[in-house]
């Protein structure tokens, strides 16, 4: 019960400090980070390695995209691209990739990361949060969305801005992050993003599992993000919400540049579905995550060494994600879903 109270306090004390303005989720973090995946992407970063799981599941989601919207020789919107991610890895494989984000340095991002790799059927685009898509009526043959419907300002209106830019026909599949698994005293959190200019931004989350949004305070720093953790490390010998004070934002209050705040919804698996099914889609189909199964590739096959190179590892991936990409699976445990209007 003391530990809940501290944590209270030190919202009430962001809240009476500073009176941090709620803003939207590029204001909050995007449009300052110079990567958002921490230049780690394989083939958009990094040389591919088979030694590296991570690698694995990466090749497992670019398949489960393409199997999942049918994208194959086809035109596919990538919604909320990031760095780039899934559409400089499907455009290969695709006639025509186009990205959408509402942050300009992550268009930006995007756009340089396609010259450089030379790809020239993946365009990007920027749209303001919250308005309508900027696209006609049945203009894509499938639509990819990973992680970023719950960073709209409205994720249930950007559902139907999809269903009207997605031809009869087409497939939508989306992955995204469910609050379930934040249960049992994970409700609150920290991360600490690497940003521009040796600043860095100290991220305070309070989940509200039950009605599915987080609120989000963002404190930036005039120091970055190493400096950062080597004092937490040092002072509490590990990095933890519950290691972060009203005593220690009061030391450090003399490095804070400025705080906002940021509300998202998070829907589970269950409201998703609701949801699609109510804006008219055709079929909708929780499945088995392509990412997971390429990790469960790797661990059988991580000895053997002649197993490494994209192309080996390519061939025993596809098939596997062609089927289990189409696999249903329990939407209790929140899997992808594809939506078939």
């Amino acid at each position: 019960m003391l530990k809940e109270v501290l944590k209270i306090n030190i919202l009430n004390w962001i809240e009476e400090e500073f009176k941090p303005q709620f803003c939207t989720s590029e204001e909050f973090i995007y449009d300052d980070m110079e990567s958002q995946s921490g230049y780690s992407l394989p083939i958009i970063y990094k040389t591919f390695d088979g030694t590296k799981k991570s690698h694995w599941v990466d090749r497992g989601h670019l398949y489960d995209f393409l199997y999942s919207t049918k994208g194959k020789g086809k035109k596919l919107l990538d919604f909320g691209p990031g760095d780039g991610w899934p559409s400089l890895i499907i455009a290969p494989y695709v006639r025509e990739v186009i990205g959408l984000d509402s942050s300009h340095s992550r268009v930006e991002t995007c756009i340089e990361n396609a010259k450089r790799l030379g790809i020239n059927n993946a365009k990007f685009k920027y749209y303001s949060a919250g308005d309508k898509i900027p696209f006609d009526d049945n203009t894509f043959d499938g639509i990819m969305a990973a992680s970023a419907i719950e960073q709209t300002p409205d994720p249930k209106k950007i559902l139907k801005e999809l269903f009207r830019v997605l031809k009869s026909g087409g497939q939508l599949r989306i992955s995204y992050e469910s609050l379930n698994e934040y249960k049992k005293g994970k409700e609150k959190g920290i991360w600490i993003a690497e940003l521009k200019n040796e600043k860095c931004r100290m991220i305070l989350f309070n989940r509200n599992i039950n009605k599915e949004f987080v609120i989000q305070y963002g404190i930036t720093l005039a120091t970055s993000k190493q400096e950062l953790e080597n004092v937490l490390s040092k002072k509490y010998d590990g990095i933890s919400y519950e290691n972060i004070t009203v005593e220690f934002l009061d030391k450090i209050k003399n490095q804070i540049i400025d705080v906002n705040k940021l509300r998202t919804t998070h829907p589970s698996g269950k409201t998703y579905v609701k949801w699609l099914e109510e804006m008219g889609f055709k079929k909708v189909i929780p499945s088995y995550s392509g990412g997971l199964a390429a990790a469960n590739l790797y661990e059988h096959y991580k000895d053997d060494k002649k197993i490494k190179e994209v192309e080996s590892v390519d061939k025993l991936i596809r098939p596997t994600v062609k089927i289990v990409s189409h696999l249903e699976a329990p939407i209790e445990k929140n899997p992808p879903i594809t939506a078939i209007k």
